[in-house]
């Protein structure tokens, strides 16, 4: 999906300024233990499902909405994962982002094979945790703490 309204008439004001955006992430992981993964246009690699929070919307929702969105899968989200600071990044077009990003373990409902069901992806695909592509180290990092059993969110402290 392209950018909201919102975000589109935020960078007709600031250009492609540093924006500081709520992110979220949805790792899921199906009945055998598999991780859904997309393979993203913008950089040719794969990753778990992720996109911005809207205005007003709650951030689990938007989870599941970025996921049906790109993968044409429903999920119901299991549990917030963790909560971490980046990544920062550039898109083809200049737009600089800083993300917060929410990370949800996300189960799959109903019987329905992934997709490609968007422009912004090539692939759609579950794959075992032992065949992991290549990805960024937040995205394996994401995937790592949605496999641990701890009911907690995780988050990093660099202390002062």
């Amino acid at each position: 999906m392209a950018a909201s309204k919102f975000i589109r008439d935020l960078r007709q004001k600031i250009g492609h300024d540093l924006l500081h955006l709520i992110g979220v992430s949805g790792v899921v992981l199906n009945h055998a233990g598999e991780v859904l993964l997309v393979k993203s246009k913008e950089v040719a690699t794969y990753m778990p499902i992720g996109g911005m929070v809207e205005v007003g919307e709650e951030p689990a929702d938007a989870a599941a909405r970025e996921i049906f969105e790109e993968t044409g899968i429903e999920v119901v989200p299991e549990r917030l994962v963790g909560v971490f600071d980046g990544p920062d990044v550039t898109y083809r077009n200049g737009d600089r982002v800083h993300y917060i990003t929410l990370v949800f373990r996300c189960r799959p409902v109903g019987q329905s094979q992934p997709r490609v069901n968007d422009d912004e992806t090539t692939d759609v695909r579950y794959f075992a945790l032992d065949a992991l592509p290549e990805m960024r180290a937040d995205h394996r990092r994401n995937i790592e703490y949605a496999l641990r059993n701890d009911p907690a969110a995780a988050f990093i402290r660099r202390g002062r």
